[in-house]
């Protein structure tokens, strides 16, 4: 009798899911730069040529700035979003014996949040005179 209701206790575990495991803490943010070939700057400091895509931590908002000779530089704020679905998703985790945890967790890492705009476009403008 124990073995079965572990058992049944593990598979509601695997079905709900921790949206930490599922989803992971990062989130690849796409850039699209036009003109493309475009220096991309983050002001987490990572450095890409447009079109790119990084990985970054869910729970961190940031900028990013594109700039190529000839054009001015742009920057556009990204943000964080909840992700409705996913925090459907570990609600369900309070019917699962230590859930609560999962939440926590998924609390701290902001695993059910997702970065906006994703992707990002950006179109750089020439300079006067260029």
């Amino acid at each position: 009798m124990r073995f079965s209701t572990l058992v049944i206790l593990s598979g509601c575990t695997l079905l709900v899911g921790c949206q930490t495991a599922a989803r992971g803490t990062t989130d690849t943010v796409k850039i699209f730069v036009s003109p493309s070939s475009a220096k991309v700057t983050t002001s987490l400091g990572q450095t890409c040529t447009s079109p790119c895509s990084l990985k970054v931590k869910r729970r961190k908002k940031f900028t990013v700035t594109a700039s190529k000779r000839g054009y001015a530089p742009q920057t556009v704020k990204v943000g964080i979003k909840l992700d409705k679905k996913s925090a459907l998703k570990t609600a369900g985790s309070f019917i699962v014996p230590g859930g609560s945890a999962l939440v926590a967790v998924d609390a701290i890492t902001r695993a059910n949040y997702d970065h906006y705009p994703n992707p990002v476009r950006i179109k750089l403008k020439r300079h006067r005179g260029s």
